[in-house]
């Protein structure tokens, strides 16, 4: 039997051929340092850093340590080798792939590494506040450590998010995350993510030829990284090409087979390519594997409203906003479930009253053309679409990809113009 192929996973757990290993923290910090390294040698001194957070690390218990990975890594065909008064490698050549971005991350102080982190789980929430906390804490990062380049990548990323949901001026916005990935290429140009932020920025201002090419550029130096297929596959859904993008998420789950984003990008990419069932499979399977999240129940829900309405489906898009603090996608969900199974005044009072009482940025409006299309109000759909266009709102491009808006936007005077607006003469929605 060949030995597994042994990599880390986005959160940087260790994982063989796919499979998380069962590891108890010291251990699995340790096997990450040895699989970021390998073939080279790891010191006792480096393990004592990113293992053991710079604390006293006896000789004693880091040999325990590679103690358990042997036995562990045993049975997946994988040794550790003991280089005498120097330290340890991971025996076996490394798989050939480009290094991911959290590998690139961790050569840097553990609270570094933390705030680095930190910023970046707020960045995947994908909601403008957190969005807007990355931000902060990734340009006080940068200040600190303007050297940390891993910073700069996941700072283009978050302005990206930003100018997504319109809380951030896009003009500027884009030109702050170009410049600091300009910077961070000028101090490390082998920093992984540097051409897929770029295509990302370039997405989200609808500069769509260029950000095809930084993808490639992307593609060419870390095609084995999930992080930059989830950003090339966007850029095809953007530019309406679904079944590639399937494709390229159903790679990046193979490499990442528990990153939730992931899998609701596919999700969303299946609807688009007129795949309804995989879409609500995918979904589904998402609630499952990360029991508990809000989100993710709200987007399942979404999903059945969309490929499978039905009265039933009510009930519990109500409970989701009963919480204390209901966060914002809840109402867009509501809504949109109410839409989709008839109920027009309800969606309606859900509706008026987040887009009038709430503090909702332009492009959470946008989220809520959806439902009022399903109830017959295109022309304030339309306003909703207008205004972010006119603010050059990032995500338009998404939102105008929506099959949901399929039915109308080709017939609606302000649809066929933001379609060519924002995609080109001659664009069409998604079918």
């Amino acid at each position: 039997m060949p030995p597994a192929v042994l990599t880390l996973d986005d959160a940087g757990f260790p994982v063989a051929d796919g499979r998380p290993l069962d590891l108890a923290p010291k251990e699995r910090a340790v096997l990450a340092l040895l699989l970021q390294r390998r073939p080279a040698v790891v010191s006792k001194e480096d393990f004592a850093v990113a293992a053991w957070a710079g604390q006293a690390m006896s000789d004693e218990s880091l040999a325990r340590s590679i103690s358990r990975l042997r036995r562990t890594l045993a049975s997946h065909g994988l040794s550790i080798e003991s280089v005498y008064g120097t330290g340890y490698r991971l025996d076996g050549e490394a798989p050939p792939a480009a290094p991911t971005r959290l590998a690139g991350a961790t050569h840097a102080r553990p609270a570094t590494v933390d705030a680095y982190l930190h910023a970046r789980q707020l960045a995947a929430q994908r909601t403008p506040a957190a969005v807007g906390r990355a931000i902060e804490l990734l340009r006080a990062l940068i200040e600190r450590e303007p050297g940390y380049t891993p910073a700069s990548v996941a700072l283009a990323e978050a302005l990206a998010g930003a100018v997504g949901w319109g809380q951030l001026p896009t003009g500027p916005s884009i030109d702050e995350g170009l410049r600091v990935l300009d910077e961070a290429k000028r101090t490390d140009p082998s920093t992984p993510g540097l051409a897929g932020a770029r295509g990302t920025l370039l997405d989200m201002a609808w500069r769509f030829d260029e950000a095809a090419q930084a993808h490639a550029d992307a593609l060419r130096q870390g095609a084995s990284d999930p992080d930059t297929l989830l950003v090339h596959a966007r850029h095809l859904l953007f530019t309406g090409q679904a079944a590639p993008a399937v494709d390229q998420l159903r790679t990046a789950l193979r490499l990442s087979p528990h990153t939730p984003l992931l899998r609701m990008t596919l999700s969303r990419a299946l609807v688009q390519a007129g795949r309804g069932a995989e879409a609500l499979a995918e979904a589904r399977a998402a609630v499952t594997e990360h029991p508990g999240q809000l989100l993710l129940v709200a987007f399942e829900l979404a999903i059945r409203a969309m490929v499978a309405p039905s009265p039933d489906i009510e009930g519990p898009a109500w409970r989701l906003s009963e919480g204390p603090d209901t966060p914002p996608f809840v109402w867009t969900v509501l809504s949109f479930v109410l839409a989709q199974i008839g109920r027009r005044e309800a969606a309606l009072d859900v509706i008026d009253a987040t887009l009038i009482c709430s503090r909702t940025t332009t492009g959470e409006a946008t989220l809520y053309a959806a439902p009022l299309a399903a109830i017959g109000e295109v022309d304030r759909a339309a306003a909703l679409l207008q205004r972010a266009y006119d603010e050059r709102c990032g995500m338009l491009a998404m939102v105008l990809r929506d099959p949901a808006h399929a039915g109308w936007l080709p017939n609606h005077p302000v649809g066929r113009a933001l379609m060519n607006g924002v995609f080109g003469p001659g664009a069409t929605p998604t079918p």
